[in-house]
């Protein structure tokens, strides 16, 4: 008989705060103040909480070892879970340190597996602290996460230790996966460059487990151009625009003259900049304006529409635009590049992403549109 297996679970309490309030990460002491300012709640917690409460159904399978209070064992509580052992942590706002310091007693314990809650700047903090091949899996939780280390949603990542636990093995299947961030983002925000931090070991899953962001290329520029004229020659003067952040939207932006944000969402009436670099909050206000549009570009090598950089765009302000009013745009090159022809939503609310599920119209060239399948991550 199999001994259980072990599982390391680090939950980031402040990872992903940042994306309702329309910032682009909450690393360091001065984003999470700016941050709690802007009215932010953590969110983490709730994203781990979804991805434990499935695994409580085998948990005779598995032992749980995780960090005490909001970095792992309430939310173990929540879902249903008894942890086995409680790594004390700091009883005050916890640090990319911290985090440092449980991966090390967790490949200590020599776990199975090291789950994490957070972003990329989570996942690079993980990564510095590991020894040897100790496999990780991400549960996405932060803004940004161009890593390969996520599963796609909370929701994934619980499928995937299921098959694990109920096909279990002496040796864990696993893959080298990319480890990204962002490593400079300038002031006006409208330049920025990911870095390769190294390679990791993952749970072998390409569809549960989600591909390194991807950027375009220059053959692709011709087509960008295409899509940004169509939009410009086909805007409701009357309309309201929730205009996505990406280099794609942005180039259709320039085309109106427009300084838009690289990572933000910006809000035009017509072909006028109404507001720029808004949050939830904001867009809140905007949603009672009709016609409501949202513009959206698809995340390359991912193929994300909604819940990954772009969170101020809730589920709450999709109701009101509605799926019809949903403008999506990508080069055909960018979706032939998807490892499957499928576009994924994670808005964190299973209605939403059930309601956005189906096929939708990807607007690829100024003259050309495909039907492409979307699901929930």
């Amino acid at each position: 008989m199999n001994a259980p297996m072990k599982i390391g679970l680090i939950v980031n309490p402040i990872a992903g705060m940042g994306g309702k309030v329309g910032l682009k990460g909450t690393d360091g002491a001065a984003a999470l103040k700016k941050a709690l300012q802007l009215g932010a709640v953590p969110v983490a917690s709730e994203r781990a909480e979804q991805a434990l409460q499935p695994l409580a159904l085998l948990a005779q399978d598995f032992t749980i070892i995780t960090c005490s209070g909001e970095m792992g064992e309430n939310a173990c509580i929540s879902a249903g879970l008894t942890p086995s052992v409680v790594i004390r942590t700091p009883d005050r706002v916890t640090t990319k340190l911290d985090t440092m310091a449980a991966v090390g007693e967790l490949v200590n314990i020599n776990v199975s597996l090291i789950l994490f809650a957070g972003g990329d700047g989570t996942a690079g903090d993980v990564f510095a602290a590991l020894q040897g091949d100790t496999p990780i899996l991400g549960i996405p939780a932060g803004v940004k996460m161009h890593s390969a280390v996520f599963a796609t949603s909370p929701g994934a990542a619980s499928r995937l230790i299921l098959r694990l636990l109920r096909e279990p093995s002496p040796r864990l299947a696993t893959r080298q996966a990319e480890i990204m961030d962002i490593s400079e983002q300038r002031e006006n925000e409208n330049s920025h460059r990911t870095k390769l931090l190294g390679y990791a070991s993952v749970p072998t899953d390409r569809r549960l487990i989600q591909n390194p962001k991807s950027y375009g290329t220059p053959d692709e520029q011709d087509s960008i151009q295409g899509i940004a004229k169509y939009l410009e020659d086909n805007l409701n003067p009357c309309g309201y625009y929730i205009i996505g952040p990406g280099q794609t939207t942005q180039i259709f932006l320039k085309r109106l003259g427009v300084q838009g944000t690289l990572l933000g969402v910006d809000v035009i009436r017509g072909k006028e900049l109404i507001d720029r670099d808004v949050n939830h909050k904001q867009l809140i206000t905007y949603s009672r304006y009709h016609p409501l549009f949202v513009i959206v570009s698809v995340i390359g090598g991912q193929g994300f529409l909604f819940g990954r950089g772009n969170q101020q765009i809730t589920s709450d302000i999709l109701e009101q635009v509605g799926k019809d009013n949903i403008i999506v745009i990508s080069t055909a090159e960018k979706l032939a590049s998807l490892d499957r022809l499928c576009l994924l939503v994670d808005t964190g609310d299973k209605k939403m992403d059930a309601a956005l599920s189906g096929y939708i119209r990807v607007r690829v060239d100024e003259r050309q549109t495909l039907i492409v399948k979307v699901d929930s991550a």
